[in-house]
């Protein structure tokens, strides 16, 4: 619970402070791609750690969703994240920026509808139970369940808008330079 507790803080703390010092978009980006990247190696650690001190004969740990981490998930939105940054960067670099604070939004929102969508899921884990069929499920999380559906819908509504912005203004400046 600590380390989800933690991970939540530093999603919002690290890139507010880049925000908070006026720094470029691409800080944004790279500043939540260091944070996803870390805790992706943490929780591989983790789960390694934990399997090496599981004995093969207890048959509750080999079930995959034991065994599995959910590292990966952390790291394919670091990734993401860090590739928004990079071509934020150039376009910064080159003069293609044409707008540096809708950008910034659309960071902001694609960045709070992953949080909703997948880094709240983590914290969940610890202060509820899993059941393994979907019947099993108390009637309350469906609240949950609709939040994750909409911060999900949200953040690829927000990541199609990021990337038609970023193809508008490179093709502006390509346009602005060719006549």
């Amino acid at each position: 619970m600590v380390y989800s507790a933690v991970f939540l803080i530093c999603l919002i703390v690290a890139p507010l402070l880049a925000n908070i010092r006026g720094w470029k978009p691409a800080a944004l980006f790279f500043a939540v791609a260091a944070v996803y990247g870390v805790f992706g190696a943490v929780s591989f650690a983790q789960i390694q750690i934990a399997l090496s001190q599981v004995r093969e004969a207890e048959p509750a740990y080999q079930d995959t969703y034991y065994v599995v981490s959910h590292g990966h998930f952390l790291w394919n939105i670091g990734i993401a994240m860090a590739v928004f940054g990079a071509i934020t960067w150039i376009q910064t670099r080159f003069g293609a920026m044409l707008y540096p604070a809708l950008t910034k939004i659309l960071f902001w929102v694609l960045h709070v509808a992953l949080v909703g969508s997948t880094s709240f899921k983590g914290v969940l884990a610890f202060v509820l139970p899993k059941p393994r069929r979907y019947i099993d499920y108390p009637e309350f999380m469906e609240i949950y369940f609709l939040i994750n559906a909409w911060s999900g819908l949200v953040s690829q509504a927000a990541l199609v808008g990021l990337l038609c912005l970023l193809l508008w203004s490179v093709t502006a400046k390509w346009l602005a330079r060719s006549r």
